[in-house]
């Protein structure tokens, strides 16, 4: 029996916490994806036999640690606890099981001791290819966005299932990639069962479960202490977004009544035709915009979530009815803005403005003499102020994927990045300045046209400041000198043509 004191119970939640880094560790260097390796498209976490979120890496892409444990409880109701055996792997890319978009793929790993699950493991990253049209936001369901893979076993009892692994390499354009990607959540996730079993070892007396209640119960305690030093009421806000075939809006409004919150989305503009619409990432975000706004210091799990009630009205934007095009779910990363807005009043310290992207991404591929070739890109604009601080430049918020690095861009794909600077002044003015965007001009030096898929934000609206801050200069999508009539379309970019991409500034805080 283990003794919970303070100390106990840091020790344990911090080695639980490795687990989670290790794991990460392992897939940051096995995984094919260069959204993986170099932007940090990933999540690592371990889970209670419950499936309950018990401890994340801590750079994990927090869309991801607000959804990974709702996919895996799926997952397992679908497959079903008594069908798992020492050595399985299940997984799933399906947004109605949770999942993210098609891209992501999830995969969990049981973890037994003495002839019973005591934990699972779990790993997402961003795939090289999915297959589909595109992943780009012009799909207009999600058939065309490539190829869904209901939950199953990637392995069974420590075989790869050599099925699944012949169907998905059939489906996608980067097969070689693709595996290399699914052996690096396998491999992570293996690792993590090992240092857990480990970790048991080393104290028979852990109970996994009185863990999981002092871990998941302290920080419980400490959202709850922080909702009630809100006032009772209704706070509302919105945020206006480009959108798609149309500009779209967010409507929120936090409903506070003593040490419990709902957040109702009503209002929310309608789903799109198209591939904006956010399912799971809804969720998401709003747990990690509120945990940035309650308990910034509190390491995220379950306990997060108990005081919190999430209210998002069917076929909107943030719910789109199943389905539904989902792949470039960028209205999503907007719903910690304006969570912010909606909070600014009792929470002025704890707030910022809006950012100028998440990220803005370029897919390229097309076909070389030793094979096909794609490649996810990302260039991130500027971060938003928040009181005390001023917003950096060229930092995606709240999604922290990196920029991928001229020298990978490069290696991947065959074009020539040939300028790249910091765009001075396009933050916000205010009190604090918003962050700073980037300028990019990338020239295709191929023989034959490149694919190139754009997601994109704020070309249309701006960051917007907060209390009293400018909003963020809005971003820019040219080739050859001539604006992307659909920055969120696909093109062919011809051989020695340009593209030049400005990202948004972030929102500025407080009056100059």
């Amino acid at each position: 029996m283990t003794t919970w004191d303070a100390a106990t119970l840091q020790i344990v939640w911090q080695r639980l916490i490795s687990v989670a880094d290790e794991m990460a560790a392992v897939l940051l260097r096995t995984a094919f994806s260069s959204v993986v390796r170099e932007s940090n498209d990933l999540a690592c976490a371990v889970l209670t036999a419950d499936g309950a979120l018990l401890v994340e890496y801590g750079r994990s892409v927090p869309v991801f640690t607000g959804t990974v444990a709702g996919t895996v409880r799926a997952m397992l109701e679908h497959i079903g606890v008594e069908n798992l055996q020492p050595g399985d792997v299940i997984a799933t890319n399906d947004p109605w099981y949770g999942n993210t978009h098609l891209p992501d793929l999830t995969a969990a790993a049981p973890v037994f001791r003495d002839g019973r699950i005591v934990a699972y493991v779990a790993s997402i990253c961003h795939l090289s290819d999915i297959g589909g049209a595109s992943e780009g936001a012009f799909a207009q369901d999600v058939y065309e966005e490539g190829f869904c893979l209901p939950p199953v076993k990637l392995v069974a009892a420590g075989v790869p299932n050599t099925l699944v692994r012949q169907i998905l390499a059939r489906n996608v354009r980067v097969p070689d990639q693709v595996l290399g990607d699914v052996d690096a959540l396998v491999a992570a996730n293996a690792l993590g069962a090992r240092r857990l079993r480990q970790m048991l070892d080393n104290d028979p007396t852990l109970d996994l479960r009185e863990a999981a209640e002092n871990i998941c119960g302290a920080t419980e305690r400490a959202v709850r202490a922080s909702i009630r030093r809100i006032p009772d009421g209704r706070y509302s806000a919105d945020i206006d977004l480009d959108g798609f075939e149309e500009p779209k809006k967010i409507v929120v409004t936090v409903e506070v009544a003593g040490d419990e919150m709902v957040i109702d989305y009503a209002g929310t503009s309608a789903q799109s035709r198209y591939g904006i619409n956010s399912a799971s990432p809804t969720y998401g975000y709003t747990r990690y915009g509120l945990a940035c706004l309650l308990a910034p210091d509190v390491p995220n799990n379950e306990g997060a979530q108990r005081p919190i009630t999430i209210r998002v009205p069917e076929g909107s934007l943030l719910q789109p009815t199943k389905g539904a095009a989902v792949s470039a779910n960028f209205p999503a990363h907007a719903i910690p803005a304006v969570l912010s807005r909606a909070l600014l009043g009792p929470l002025p310290t704890r707030v910022a403005a809006a950012a100028g992207t998440p990220f803005w991404v370029v897919g390229i591929r097309g076909q070389a003499q030793d094979g096909p070739f794609a490649s996810l890109l990302c260039f991130n604009g500027g971060q938003g102020a928040s009181e005390g601080q001023d917003g950096h430049p060229t930092l995606s918020t709240p999604s922290n994927v990196s920029n991928t690095p001229v020298e990978v861009i490069e290696s991947q794909v065959p074009v020539l990045v040939e300028s790249k600077r910091i765009v001075r002044g396009s933050g916000g003015d205010g009190r604090w300045r918003g962050g700073e965007g980037q300028e990019v001009t990338i020239r295709s030096i191929h023989s034959e046209p490149l694919d190139v898929i754009f997601l994109t934000e704020r070309i249309e609206h701006a960051a917007p400041g907060l209390a009293g801050g400018q909003d963020g200069r809005t971003g820019l999508l040219q080739i050859d000198g001539v604006d992307v009539a659909d920055p969120k379309g696909r093109t062919a970019l011809h051989p020695d043509s340009r593209i030049l991409l400005r990202t948004p500034g972030g929102g500025g805080y407080g009056a100059a």
